[in-house]
């Protein structure tokens, strides 16, 4: 089973953390998720941090519209992510961002069904100015936590990650990605969450230095389960949230979560 949202528009899951996945200076973070399209309407939300930053439905319905929070903000639009209704899509998104210049600059994986994440090209429409404004209210499915604009279909696993220092997920200061962080992201970070692991990134503490975040919602469930990993996967908080305003679905994800949540060792070897 998955959650169904959009029933009405104010279907969303939401809760607050410590610190922004955007936020002053520099700051880079991952949102991922497994996404059932029933209806692909223009403006409909994927997820938010606040109510400027965000991942929303295109105009052409197929892409999607990337939104970050400067004083004019920036704005980027995928091109070949397809999406389509009746079909589980999974997206992941990879942010830097730097005030200086400033500098945004997003990667984003996609695929279908149980194809593997491939790259998808991100054009930027608005090019912004002005630093960027942090927020710490995560809405899965709808812009902001009053938000009005829930995703239409089913959403299954989400994943949350913020560094806490500047340069603790990318070491890259200057807001860019370089292809090697590209890929270590993709390979440590994305593919495992897309096959239902924890990803070893996190685990480690060798690239984390003890400053991310990393919040999972396995949505799979009649009551959804949530966690929160810090410092090197030390478990923060278990069940953080026991409902979610949205329905539950017969439907799943095609890739099931390898281990529940609530048996996760972040110690496992």
């Amino acid at each position: 089973m998955s959650y169904r949202f959009g029933g009405t528009t104010g279907d969303d899951l939401t809760w607050t953390e410590s610190t922004s996945v955007w936020g002053t200076t520099q700051r880079s973070g991952v949102i991922a998720g497994w996404y059932y399209p029933t209806t692909l309407t223009a403006g409909k939300a994927l997820w938010s941090v606040g109510a400027v930053n965000r991942a929303v439905i295109a105009s052409t319905t197929s892409e999607i519209n990337l939104f970050l929070d400067r004083t004019t903000d920036t704005q980027y639009t995928t091109s070949g992510l397809a999406l389509a209704v009746n079909r589980w899509h999974f997206i992941a998104f990879l942010l830097n961002s730097f005030n200086t210049g400033p500098v945004t600059t997003w990667r984003v994986w996609g695929s279908v069904g149980t194809a593997i994440p491939e790259p998808v090209t991100v054009n930027q429409t608005v090019a912004g100015s002005g630093n960027a404004t942090g927020n710490t209210i995560v809405t899965v499915g709808n812009i902001g936590a009053a938000g009005t604009s829930a995703f239409e279909g089913d959403i299954g696993r989400f994943d949350y990650f913020v560094g806490t220092l500047a340069n603790a997920f990318l070491p890259n200061t200057t807001g860019l990605i370089s292809a090697a962080e590209e890929k270590m992201v993709f390979e440590q970070v994305v593919v495992p969450i897309w096959s239902g692991q924890f990803p070893t990134f996190l685990g480690s503490g060798t690239q984390s230095n003890n400053a991310i975040t990393h919040v999972i919602w396995d949505l799979d469930l009649v009551n959804p389960m949530g966690i929160s990993l810090r410092n090197g996967g030390t478990i923060q908080t278990n069940n953080r949230l026991a409902t979610v305003n949205a329905v539950v679905s017969e439907n799943r994800r095609p890739i099931p979560q390898h281990d529940p949540l609530n048996s996760f060792n972040p110690r496992r070897r």
